[in-house]
């Protein structure tokens, strides 16, 4: 029905305005952003990407109709399952567009070979498509950035375990990295998801140090409005504390944010008590950056902060704990440098790009199966 282009299809979140893969490439190149994760993906599985400009210029009528009725999601579902047969891997960067699809492919009795790279499992609405409606019957493979969240997918929601594929959160070591840049007095929290920073409010209550805390990204767009989800963050860290010295920053851009990486003394991620490995990109891109990382050890929060050695733990909801954390290392800039300097050597061994895109692009043509967890 449709000429086969290529021989993978990669399905990414679209939404208007959104980068196209050649603008995301040669923003990556001129030095102006880190590489893509699903630019660098297509490229190894020589697939198309369906993104905003897929969907604009070349979606079938069909789906432009189910786009204009329901919403692009819905119709990025439906376009992957009519073109289904012009690619030979299937490849969807995200729950919302993997689950629905494989639940196409077993209703119709279809493919059995997509792969989906997801992010929250455990997520009631989506657990019901595994804990239910059982769609892995129709997913070559499930991969994750969280063992917490791989672990959930085999023992409460039924996946078999050689569908199952621990690939640790990956970063661009070319872009976040170690800037020869002086450091300021201030420490840095970056993101939204999860975050509490009530409590990093209380914990820096009459310490001697400014906190900036960086929202939003101009690269990717946050699943809702921008003052819907940080006006309550901004409204909380206010009561939390009125003499807590911090400044928000919103729709930082890449070249901004790693500067302010490189100027921090180290980085801050509290997050809420929840089972899935929210901060995990900060974390990643900080430590790329070589700065020691204090975290809120949540419930999915484990892979990748070795406590000591590139970072400390504390326990969620607690500014005694964090409180005592930032001192030890405000008072000891000396093991901070240690701990930032082991967290690079870690992502250099563990945490590349392109050793995850190659992982990845593995378990998508079917190179790599019955994976264990990548360590």
């Amino acid at each position: 029905m449709f000429a086969k282009r290529g021989r993978g299809l990669l399905l990414v979140p679209a939404w208007r305005g959104q980068q196209t893969r050649a603008e995301l490439a040669g923003a990556a190149e001129a030095g102006e952003r880190p590489r893509s994760d699903y630019v660098e993906l297509a490229r190894a599985l020589n697939a198309d990407i369906m993104d905003m400009q897929y969907m604009t210029e070349r979606a079938t009528p069909v789906a432009r109709a189910v786009a204009r009725r329901f919403g692009i999601v819905p119709a990025q579902v439906v376009e992957a399952f009519l073109r289904q047969r012009g690619y030979d891997h299937i490849v969807a960067r995200a729950d919302r567009l993997g689950l629905p699809l494989a639940l196409l492919f077993k209703v119709s009795r279809g493919r059995r070979n997509t792969v989906l790279v997801s992010a929250w499992l455990s997520r009631p609405k989506k657990a019901v498509f595994l804990s239910r409606l059982k769609v892995h019957s129709h997913l070559r493979a499930i991969i994750n950035y969280s063992s917490v969240q791989m672990e959930l997918a085999r023992t409460r929601l039924g996946v078999p375990a050689e569908k199952l594929h621990n690939c640790l959160q990956p970063v661009d070591e070319h872009f976040w990295r170690p800037l020869d840049e002086p450091t300021h007095d201030y420490i840095l929290s970056v993101g939204w998801e999860a975050r509490d920073y009530r409590t990093l409010a209380r914990a820096i209550d009459g310490l001697d140090v400014d906190a900036v805390i960086a929202v939003g990204s101009a690269v990717l767009r946050p699943s809702g409005d921008v003052d819907a989800l940080f006006g309550p963050m901004v409204r909380d860290t206010a009561q939390a504390s009125r003499s807590a010295r911090i400044t928000l920053r919103q729709q930082v851009g890449p070249e901004e944010l790693r500067r302010l990486y490189a100027q921090a003394r180290f980085v801050v991620v509290t997050l809420h008590d929840v089972d899935v490995d929210a901060g995990v990109t900060t974390i990643t891109e900080a430590m790329a950056m070589g700065k020691a990382v204090i975290v809120s050890r949540t419930r999915g929060q484990v892979d990748i902060v070795r406590d000591g050695e590139n970072g400390l733990y504390v326990p969620p909801a607690d500014p005694a704990a964090l409180r005592a954390a930032i001192a030890r290392l405000l008072n000891d800039p000396d093991e901070a440098e240690r701990m930032g300097k082991a967290g690079r050597a870690l992502v250099e061994a563990h945490h590349t790009l392109d050793g995850w895109v190659r992982d990845v692009a593995d378990i998508a043509t079917g190179r790599r199966r019955g994976r264990q967890p990548t360590t």
